[in-house]
This record gives C-alpha cells, structure tokens and sequence, in this order.
C-alpha cells in the first residue's frame, strides 16, 4: 500500500466565530486558512483544523484525516478489512472520503488534487 500520513486532525463546531477565536487564544497563533466552513492551524506535524456548518453531525469528537496517494485503492483496502465508506466529495484541497472502522468510529481519507467525480468513476 502506498505511503499513508495523518495530515490534519478537524471537529465539527456549532459556531465557527466562537470556536476560532477560542483556539487563537489557546494555541497563540493565527490560523493558516480561515472561512465560516473551515479553519485550519498548521501545528508543524498535523493541522488542527475546525468545520463548521456541520448540522448534520453531532458537535464534538475529533477526527483524524490521511492524506493517501491512492484514493480509490485506499477505499478498496477499507472495504476488504471489513470497514464501510461514504461518497466521495470534494474541498478545495482535493476530493475526500469519509470511512468508519469496525466499530463505526469516523476516519477520513483524501488525495490532493484529485476530484470527487473522477474518483468515482473508478469504482
């Protein structure tokens, strides 16, 4: 399989405004990307990073997100190790999937550059 590496660690937030500006405080630093949907922080080895508008998700909870060479192999390794996944979709950094592990907990893979309707075509 190829080189898989933790890029960013994010939780959904009911209020982005409030979220931000506790973080700012906390960590003593500006984030690196900033908008109502997200706000990242890069802490040298990972980016922190906070999503709001998640209604849709409980609030709380962090989850860890790979940054893989292979979107779609990776997506075929889940399934086969017994996991399940969702849909392909896109952000500005490239197309992401979210995966769920035997006991249902919440990772999430996505390949740089790459875009939601070409990967599913692969599949």
């Amino acid at each position: 399989m190829a080189k898989v590496r933790v890029d960013t660690i994010w939780a959904p937030v009911a209020d982005m405004g409030q979220a931000c500006a506790f973080y700012k405080a906390v960590l003593g630093m500006e984030p690196t990307y900033e908008s109502d949907f997200w706000t990242s922080f890069d802490l040298g080895c990972v980016n922190l990073a906070l999503h709001g508008g998640r209604e849709t998700e409980p609030v709380g909870g962090w989850i860890p997100s790979m940054n893989v060479e292979d979107l779609v192999a990776f997506r075929s390794a889940v399934l086969a190790a017994g996991g399940k996944v969702g849909e392909f979709h896109d952000t500005p950094r490239g197309a992401v999937l979210d995966l769920f592990d035997l006991d249902c907990n919440k990772l999430q893979a996505m390949q740089f550059g790459s875009k939601a309707a070409d990967l599913a075509k692969q599949v």
